[in-house]
């Protein structure tokens, strides 16, 4: 389903899908014609199988950005130049999630059955502030990493548009669930969007956000801290990985029992190591304890 935001510039819609994680894409319709991400569902894909896209844009590796790249052949695919080895190696994509380090491998499988993964190699790599004019229209990339090192936001000044991608807004609150990801480089790339003072955000997991946005961007990164606080009180003694993730402090959510326990994992390793180089924990055979 498209939704206009002006009359070049539409959101897709995801459609809904059982038991599969799907996302919002920001589509550009002005002398060219550019999409960013393509995990938009299978009843978007089949909408859009046949359009003409020149420039086709993916914010990040993640599988529910990149999933359905091959219904645009013709189409121009431009990858970020930190993650485009998730995006053409899936060897590389196992070892950013950490999927074998971390006790991932059930995971691992029904993510490349569920998605259907497959590499893509790219036509060009693209870095911080690179712009695509096509027509009235110019985008540019704007590099914001913890999610991903790789994840991109795309802002569109004159019409003061903001697709977020990942930097997503919602209520759970960042996600930093790969051995790759880092809080500290979250914090600081929510900051630097909020800067741009947004009209309209697109998020890849909300719809259109409108309204109160600088609260909003405040919320998201506030959730950061409320997770750590939990964190830093259990650490008042000693604890090992597995009894942090089983208390479930940093990430709330998944369709699946096995998927939400894998991420969560992963999710305390990135934030352990936060604050392992803030000097807020030590680690002594395994186990982490608080020193602040």
């Amino acid at each position: 389903m498209l939704i206009p935001i002006t009359d070049r510039i539409k959101m897709v819609k995801a459609s809904s899908e059982t038991g599969l994680l799907v996302a919002n894409s920001l589509l550009v319709e002005d002398d060219l014609t550019l999409l960013i991400d393509t995990g938009f569902g299978r009843e978007n894909a089949e909408a859009l199988k046949d359009f003409p896209v020149d420039y086709l844009i993916n914010s990040h590796f993640h599988e529910d950005h990149v999933m359905f790249n091959w219904i645009f052949p013709e189409a121009e695919l431009f990858v970020p130049q930190e993650d485009q080895e998730g995006i053409s190696s899936r060897q590389t994509y196992i070892d950013w999630y950490g999927f074998q380090i971390l006790g991932g491998q059930t995971v691992q499988d029904w993510i490349f059955e569920a998605f259907e993964w497959r590499e893509y190699q790219a036509d060009q790599v693209f870095t911080d502030g690179h712009k695509w004019k096509v027509g009235h229209t110019t985008i540019q990339a704007v590099h914001t990493p913890g999610h991903t090192q790789g994840h991109y936001s795309f802002w569109l000044e004159k019409e003061r548009v903001l697709f977020a991608a990942d930097v997503a807004l919602t209520k759970t609150g960042p996600w930093y669930g790969n051995i790759t990801s880092d809080v500290d480089d979250f914090i600081s790339s929510i900051s630097r969007l909020k800067a741009l003072k947004p009209q309209v955000v697109v998020s890849s997991h909300r719809s259109l956000i409108e309204k109160n946005i600088d609260e909003q961007f405040d919320r998201y990164l506030a959730i950061i801290f409320e997770r750590e606080e939990k964190l830093l009180s259990y650490l008042e003694k000693s604890r090992t990985p597995e009894e942090i993730t089983a208390q479930k402090f940093l990430y709330g959510y998944q369709p699946a029992q096995l998927v939400q326990a894998f991420f969560e994992r992963v999710h305390v390793h990135t934030h352990l190591k936060r604050l392992l180089n803030l000097g807020w924990i030590e680690e002594r055979d395994g186990r982490y304890r608080s020193t602040r």
